[in-house]
Parts: structure tokens; C-alpha cells; sequence
């Protein structure tokens, strides 16, 4: 069972996201997520440098990455947990990627809109929570 790294630039420079970002990463304890915070001090080029040194596949949340529904994701978290491989899921940093990184690694969307990097990182933690909760076959979703 592989797990999964939800990497995120800096800290969240707002107290009520990095009240949610800790919320749904304790939630997430013991269930293969791990959130890894990379110092808001590190440049892009030092960001995206330690990410290339993570042995597993990089998914990059990006703006222009394609949008999926919960059901879908439900399906990817599937296919990541049973991999052999560790999925590396990256929030860019607050003025996101450079314009050539993205096109050497997946891209993953989180809908249409423009949001902080915070936001972004609640949103995902959310969503891969969902997925847990789905998988245990709790109420928490509902449809």
C-alpha cells in the first residue's frame, strides 16, 4: 500500500487555514497521508529541486491541471493506495510554478477558480479525507 505526501510551500500566513490544514492532517493520521511542510524560505528553484529528489510519482496542483469530480478522485485515491509507488502531491508556492515545470509531471486541478495556495491545501486535504471516509464506507459523504 503505498502512501501519500501532500507537500506544501511555507506556511499557511493565516491562522483559520492552518487551523483546517492541521485539522484534516490529524484526520488523515494513520491513514497513509502524510503532510510535509517545506520552509516558505526555500526558493522555487530549491522547492521544485527537493520535490525532483522524492522517489514515487509528482502530481502538481495547478490551476490549469484538469478538474475531476469526487467520484474520480475516489478512483485515483484507489489506484494510488494500492501502487507500489509513493504519490507526491504538490501545492505550488504562492506565485505557482514556473511555466516549463508543469509540463514534465502530471497536473491535477482543483476547479476553475484562482485560489491561495492555502485554500488549495485545505481543499485537497479535504477531499483526500473524503476519500478515506468513502473507502471506510462512513456516512461523511453523502450523494
Amino acid at each position: 500500500m503505498a502512501r501519500i505526501n501532500v507537500h506544501l510551500h511555507g506556511k499557511a500566513r493565516d491562522g483559520a487555514y492552518s487551523t483546517l490544514i492541521d485539522t484534516y492532517s490529524t484526520r488523515l493520521e494513520g491513514r497513509g497521508v502524510n503532510l510535509i511542510r517545506h520552509s516558505g524560505k526555500l526558493s522555487l528553484d530549491e522547492y521544485i529541486s527537493k520535490l525532483q529528489k522524492e522517489r514515487g510519482n509528482l502530481i502538481l496542483l495547478d490551476e490549469n491541471g484538469p478538474s475531476i469530480s469526487t467520484e474520480l478522485f475516489v478512483k485515483k485515491w484507489n489506484s494510488w493506495k494500492s501502487s507500489a509507488k509513493t504519490i507526491h502531491l504538490a501545492i505550488g508556492p504562492v506565485d505557482g510554478w514556473k511555466d516549463d515545470f508543469p509540463l514534465e509531471h502530471e497536473k491535477l486541478g482543483l476547479g476553475p477558480l484562482t485560489m491561495t495556495y492555502e485554500m488549495a491545501a485545505v481543499v485537497l486535504l479535504e477531499q483526500l479525507y473524503r476519500c478515506s471516509e468513502i473507502e471506510r464506507g462512513s456516512r461523511y459523504h453523502r450523494q
